[in-house]
């Protein structure tokens, strides 16, 4: 991965955060729930997700830092 390629991941994986952490504001407040149960949701849903792919990103992620 080229330097460029490596700003533009880290460029979109600080927008991500930004919208998540809006999203969390907004689902906490508007159902009453606390911080730390909304990521724990997050949490079991990303796993669920990441679970619908055919890809093992943990080896693939292995490959790309040996």
């Amino acid at each position: 991965m080229n330097n460029n390629e490596t700003q533009k991941l880290q460029n979109d994986a600080i927008n991500l955060l930004e919208l998540i952490e809006d999203t969390s504001e907004h689902f906490c407040d508007e159902y009453r729930v606390s911080g730390e149960q909304f990521y724990v949701m997050m949490s079991a849903l990303c796993d669920a997700k990441l679970r619908q792919f055919p890809v093992d990103l943990e080896e693939e992620m292995e490959d790309d830092y040996e």
